[in-house]
């Protein structure tokens, strides 16, 4: 009888505490993108602006050249030899120039089960935190992400039709701020995370 308590005492602490390891932080309220604190290098990417590569600009925003590494400026050829015609190739770049761009001021609202982000268009965006995969109709295209809560961070992954993803996390740090990096990887190869600090709006 006492080992059976025992072991029911056990049992609830240890459900406790794994409750109380699983609460999320709460990442609620108004941020704004503290420039001189954050990244504003390319991550290791190649700023040359040659052919063969995605030129990164300030904040990791892509520039120039076509995405992937495909290809030449006249045309970006895809994985297994076909060519991308120029529009696809120029909807894909201001898509990617959309993901990577910083937001300047971000608004943040969780539940229980979603995190919405309203960006600096005014656009909110609600993305569930269960880990699977949904559609979102961003201003150049429709994108898949994957969001979920990882050892106390918010991880959201973007994958695009060509392979490359997207991988932000958002971490809360002390004093009162929140970070967030960002890595791309795919195509192009895995980069450098691109580190963006945000301070609270009171």
């Amino acid at each position: 009888m006492v080992s059976r308590l025992l072991l029911s005492s056990a049992l609830v602490v240890a459900c406790s505490g794994f409750g109380l390891a699983q609460t999320p932080p709460n990442l609620s309220g108004t941020w704004r993108l503290n420039a001189s604190a954050s990244d504003t290098g390319t991550g290791g990417a190649d700023d040359s602006g040659g052919p063969d590569g995605l030129s990164i600009g300030p904040f990791g925003t892509p520039a120039r050249q076509p995405l992937g590494g495909y290809g030449s400026p006249g045309g970006m050829a895809a994985p297994g030899g076909s060519t991308v015609d120029p529009q696809t190739r120029k909807q894909r770049l201001e898509l990617m120039r959309e993901l990577l761009e910083p937001v300047r001021r971000l608004v943040i609202a969780q539940d229980g089960t979603s995190v919405s982000f309203t960006y600096d268009d005014g656009r909110t965006v609600r993305y569930r935190t269960n880990g699977k995969a949904e559609k979102h109709q961003a201003l150049h295209g429709v994108v898949e992400t994957e969001t979920k809560w990882k050892k106390g961070a918010l991880v959201r992954e973007t994958n695009l039709d060509d392979g490359m993803t997207i991988e932000e996390k958002f971490t809360l740090v002390s004093p009162r701020g929140l970070v967030v990096e960002v890595e791309v990887s795919g195509g192009i190869g895995r980069r450098k995370p691109v580190r963006r600090v945000y301070d609270p709006v009171e």
